[in-house]
């Protein structure tokens, strides 16, 4: 396989577009003032607020790429080439088509900037109204790219029938996926079932994104709190599957399908034999029985994005099958692979021999383009693992 050429259709399944700052200040209304996210410059940070109410600080050099190094440190320290990590396609849609073609990116799953904050709007009505907010302009903003961009709408979770007109409203528009919060801790309760119903009749995978919930960012202070509570994100995850799967809310609605983006997704096979392995060993006091194993349910109907930890993620394929995996940039942020994404596909295929090419198109771009059911990406797909057989 190492002798074909490397370019198979590359679906990045976690992606951010980039709002402009006064988005929810100039649509919000007037009553809701207090719950509008806003972005303010302060000391040399940036603010990311709602209300008044400072949720997150970030300092304006923020690193060029992930080495924190501009890019002629990087060039001399890596002994490499000089290499262009400006990542000029975050509010220019123009500039961001070339940044994906130098990444050797053809389609990315889109998610919010400032509307990352969403969750964190705790009133009921603000929150609805800010999230149709970002869905209106998400859907405006990447008209112009809709082949290559696929914008992920933002649902509403404080209240149960908000949260089924937005999916109604958005689906109908033409969202190809919804997404809900993390950090909830009631996805077992089965007032979820209309929801996951209808995702599943209309074929719109549900998906969650690291960060994006009522959850603890910085769980860990001190010594090792970095990389404690960046690594702990994946149990967030955990914690979304094992209520979903145990609460029979994915076993009574087997059409739907749900995905986890920038979690990993190494873990996910552990996660299914242990579920496996409290639904025996546990029997007397599992309620409701499952018409299927905790596993088996992973396999059918969960998938998780993958970025650098290709060797684990591609390990996992035996146990939950190579549908579970999908690929990953986080373009444009630091942590992400942009603009070495070609050198994370190149370095999966070097360490992974025993991946096939039919496996290796389906992680990178084919599970993505029938999760989001996009026939135009499918054929694009196609069309690559053709020419790719045949070198």
């Amino acid at each position: 396989m190492t002798d074909a050429p490397i370019r198979p259709f590359v679906f990045s399944c976690d992606a951010h577009i980039a709002e402009p700052n006064d988005l929810f200040e100039q649509r919000m209304p007037a009553h809701l003032a207090a719950h509008t996210i806003r972005f303010k410059q302060e000391d040399g940070k940036r603010l990311m607020c709602v209300g008044d109410t400072v949720l997150m600080r970030m300092f304006n050099d923020f690193p060029t790429h992930k080495t924190g190094m501009t890019d002629e440190t990087f060039a001399l320290q890596s002994g490499g080439s000089l290499v262009d990590t400006k990542r000029r396609g975050t509010r220019d849609l123009a500039l961001r088509a070339a940044d994906m073609d130098r990444d050797g990116v053809d389609a990315e799953l889109v998610f919010p900037t400032m509307g990352l904050m969403l969750p964190r709007i705790a009133d009921r009505e603000g929150q609805r109204v800010a999230c149709a907010i970002w869905n209106d302009w998400a859907w405006d903003y990447t008209a112009p790219m809709r082949d290559r961009l696929i914008p992920a709408a933002m649902i509403p979770c404080i209240d149960f029938d908000d949260a089924l007109d937005e999916v109604k409203r958005v689906v109908a528009k033409g969202f190809a996926a919804v997404t809900l919060w993390e950090g909830l801790d009631n996805y077992n309760d089965p007032r979820w079932d209309p929801i996951f119903a209808f995702c599943g009749e209309t074929g719109v995978p549900i998906v969650f994104h690291t960060g994006l919930g009522n959850i603890t960012l910085r769980a860990l202070k001190g010594p090792g709190g970095a990389l404690f509570n960046y690594t702990r994100q994946m149990n967030d995850a955990v914690d979304v599957i094992t209520q979903l799967v145990g609460g029979g809310v994915l076993d009574r609605n087997p059409k739907a399908h749900i995905l986890f983006a920038e979690h990993s997704a190494g873990w996910l096979w552990g996660l299914a034999e242990r579920m496996d392995e409290v639904y025996h060993g546990h029997a007397n006091s599992i309620e409701p029985k499952l018409s299927r194993l905790p596993s088996q349910i992973v396999r059918d109907q969960v998938h998780c994005a993958l970025q650098n930890d290709v060797n684990s993620s591609m390990a996992i394929r035996h146990g939950v099958g190579v549908p579970a995996l999908l690929f990953a940039t986080d373009y444009p942020h630091s942590e992400g692979t942009f603009p070495f994404s070609r050198n994370v596909v190149q370095k999966l295929i070097d360490e992974n021999p025993d991946v096939t090419t039919a496996e290796l198109v389906a992680v990178l771009g084919g599970n993505a383009a029938r999760l989001f059911a996009r026939a135009n990406l499918q054929a694009q797909v196609d069309a690559r693992q053709a020419e790719l057989m045949a070198a």
